[in-house]
């Protein structure tokens, strides 16, 4: 079964894309590769995501259409 990303999470993402525009998935990456990915709000759910996804996965990774289905 292939899991998906809780509500927690997608929303840290997106408000972490928000926050942090064009560029948001490079500077996620290097907030993770640095370990600063804590200190940002929703660090929490940021972490989780990279310890259960993977960096890898974020670049495969596209947020879903705000309203869309899951």
């Amino acid at each position: 079964m292939k899991q998906k990303l809780t509500f927690e999470q997608e929303q840290a993402l997106r408000r972490f894309a928000r926050d942090n525009g064009r560029s948001w998935k490079m500077r996620l990456s290097i907030a993770w590769s640095e370990g600063r990915d804590g200190a940002e709000p929703d660090g929490c759910y940021l972490r989780q995501v990279r310890n259960y996804f993977g960096p890898s996965w974020l670049v495969r990774y596209s947020l879903p259409k705000e309203g869309g289905a899951r």
